[in-house]
């Protein structure tokens, strides 16, 4: 199995659907930052939820590591929610967005714990690619609430290709559950991005406050 080639027709799909511009428009960028701070509040409880579930000792500091690096990202997102005028109690979690992380839970306790690698390889993969450019179309417009996306944006490209070693280095069956993952946490994040867009189409966001 080619686990580089399959990461990159997924990426290549999301970055066709979804143009770099679309969070320029505040409201637009607003349910994306409320809806990113609800799935990356889970990012750290995942990976240590995986941990046991992990015979590979390599893999286990991996996760430990990637904990560290991953606590108290989702306050980013809530503090630049909050500098764009709006607070979590303005914009609900969407059933979309918790489907896409609770489903996680599920994964690791049935496929076990390396299947997170695609749920967590999709995610950089995003923020290398279409984040690093989205980054590029909005940091001259939401000036002072953008710091999630700039740390996530400026990920070195060298840890993407360093997951994909080691998902490589993997068994079969467990290459198998991860990129039933990368398929599933492409889809579901496709859906997200759709909800926001739909919302904004029809108009119901709630009234940008007053700065």
């Amino acid at each position: 199995m080619n686990i580089k080639k399959e990461f990159d027709k997924y990426l290549e799909q999301f970055n066709k659907e979804v143009p770099k511009d679309l969070l320029k428009d505040p409201e637009i960028y607003s349910r994306w930052l409320a809806q990113t701070y609800y799935f990356v509040s889970h990012s750290t409880p995942l990976l240590g939820y995986a941990l046991p579930y992990l015979k590979n000792r390599d893999l286990q500091h991996h996760f430990e590591h990637h904990m560290g690096e991953e606590e108290r990202h989702d306050l980013m997102a809530k503090k630049d929610l909050e500098k764009m005028g709006y607070s979590l109690s303005d914009i609900p979690e969407y059933s979309e967005t918790q489907a896409f992380y609770q489903s996680q839970y599920y994964r690791i306790n049935f496929e076990g714990g390396t299947s997170l690698l695609g749920y967590i390889l999709f995610l950089e993969g995003v923020a290398v690619s279409w984040g690093r450019e989205g980054f590029d179309q909005i940091k001259d417009v939401h000036k002072g609430s953008t710091l999630f996306l700039k740390v996530h944006a400026e990920e070195d490209p060298h840890h993407v290709l360093q997951a994909i070693k080691a998902i490589e280095s993997l068994s079969e069956p467990q290459q198998e559950a991860i990129l039933r993952n990368l398929t599933y946490s492409c889809e579901s994040y496709l859906n997200i991005l759709k909800r926001i867009r739909q919302e904004a189409a029809s108009s119901s966001w709630p009234k940008k406050k007053a700065s």
